[in-house]
């Protein structure tokens, strides 16, 4: 193959650099995007079912356009990557021999630190990326497979791959760092790439769960990404996403849904401290129990939502009792202007755009911080299919709810008790 690419170049070694980057590139994607395709979405499609994140397939269509477009970029990637080559040819690199004489402790170590550095560069000019001024631009072909395949792993606008492929020329610039390292770097970000969008988790689970190394991204991780695209920006490691308040509030639930496993509180102490933890609880903990369960009981029951539009019923979560959560009872209008019935049709999940929305739960994990004051949970807006953080506060006995999108965009709303509408109707009356 190095023959024939140097006569491809024609003795050019530049045109020699950037052929030999590409085929390189080019190889790696095929390899491991084809590779993990087939192995999960072919022969291991049936033992793997019930680990499938998504009911539904992808059109092959779809595909075909990631793995093309895919290629352009990696195109992109081996002639922005001609920076370095050039300066390294003009002796102005010195970095990868420096990172030699440093003996095999730092090539391990650029190694750790490459990754870190390329996680937290992504995380930012990710959320950067999906600014509305920027977003059309640069990223919306990534966010145009919806459902992902290990195919998306590449698929960007021609701005984003430059954006990405700027990362290790800067790096090799600023860090020596072996050209060894950066070939093993290579294969960690395009291996964790396809897995990230695979459309199968993977990740093994603890008893509670969760995943079982909670620092690392998981599939389901990154598809809730593509389902719902204020959330979840990180690409190896979860800590920027949960330093930031970026992390999807049901994606431990997600998770435990992907591997089939009941979600639990996860246990932090031993089995002897949390024993003694108990007793204690039990000889003096008795009147704090009870101001909690009357808290709770202080807004459990049915709300009016803004505009009389809906009756939401609070009670304990299902497993979970000293947690509120809240489900639609009743609607105003029980079909949409087509006169269909108003089911969750905005749903990321295509399984559950077919269900009544009568009976689904928007308030979730409610946990009461503060007298008359929840937080901790997730609203989830029917009207547009997204889940925002959420806080709720008894005020005068209304409940003020305020649901947040990146913890920067947020929105309120008042909900009050039925009789308490119905009264002052018929005072108005009188």
């Amino acid at each position: 193959m190095h023959d024939l690419i140097h006569t491809l170049a024609a003795g050019n070694p530049i045109a020699e650099n950037w052929l030999g980057s590409t085929f390189h590139d080019v190889s790696r994607y095929v390899i491991f995007a084809v590779g993990v395709w087939l192995t999960l979405w072919v022969v291991l499609q049936r033992p793997l079912a019930g680990r499938k994140i998504r009911a539904d397939n992808p059109p092959a269509r779809q595909m075909i356009v990631e793995f093309l477009v895919s290629i352009r970029s990696v195109a992109i990637f081996s002639t922005i990557g001609l920076a370095t080559f050039l300066l390294d040819r003009a002796g102005w690199l010195p970095g990868p021999k420096l990172a030699a004489s440093w003996g095999p402790a730092w090539f391990w170590g650029s190694l750790v630190l490459m990754i870190i550095a390329h996680d937290a560069y992504f995380y930012w000019a990710h959320r950067l990326l999906h600014r509305p001024q920027l977003f059309r631009a640069f990223h919306r072909r990534h966010h145009r497979s919806m459902n992902p395949t290990p195919f998306t792993a590449y698929s960007f606008d021609l701005g984003e791959a430059a954006v990405m492929a700027s990362f290790v020329p800067a790096w090799m610039i600023l860090v020596p760092t072996q050209w060894e390292v950066t070939g093993l770097f290579m294969l960690h970000q395009i291996v964790r790439n396809t897995m990230g969008h695979a459309g199968y988790e993977l990740m093994p689970a603890t008893k509670d769960g969760r995943p079982l190394f909670d620092w690392l991204t998981t599939t389901t991780h990154h598809d809730l990404h593509h389902a719902q695209a204020g959330w979840n920006y990180g690409l190896y490691f979860t800590f920027w996403d949960r330093l930031m308040g970026t992390e999807h509030p049901e994606y431990h639930a997600r998770f435990a849904q992907a591997v089939r496993k009941p979600l639990r509180a996860p246990v932090r102490a031993p089995a002897k401290a949390a024993a003694a933890l108990l007793v204690g609880a039990l000889l003096l903990g008795g009147a704090a129990t009870d101001a909690r369960a009357e808290a709770t009981q202080s807004i459990a029951g049915d709300w009016a939502t803004r505009g009389f539009g809906s009756l939401v019923r609070f009670s304990a979560c299902q497993g979970a009792p000293d947690t509120l959560c809240g489900r639609i009872i009743w609607l105003w209008e029980i079909a949409d202007e087509r006169a269909r019935p108003r089911n969750d049709r905005r749903n990321p999940d295509p399984a559950l755009r077919n269900r009544s929305l009568v009976g689904v739960e928007i308030i979730r994990g409610m946990r009461e911080t503060s007298p008359g004051v929840w937080t901790g949970g997730s609203l989830y807006n029917p009207d547009d299919g997204r889940t925002y953080t959420g806080e709720i506060r008894l005020r005068n006995g209304a409940l003020v709810l305020k649901g947040c999108a990146l913890n920067i965009v947020c929105q309120t709303q008042t909900w009050r008790k039925p009789d308490d509408i119905l009264n002052a109707v018929r005072g108005l009356q009188q």
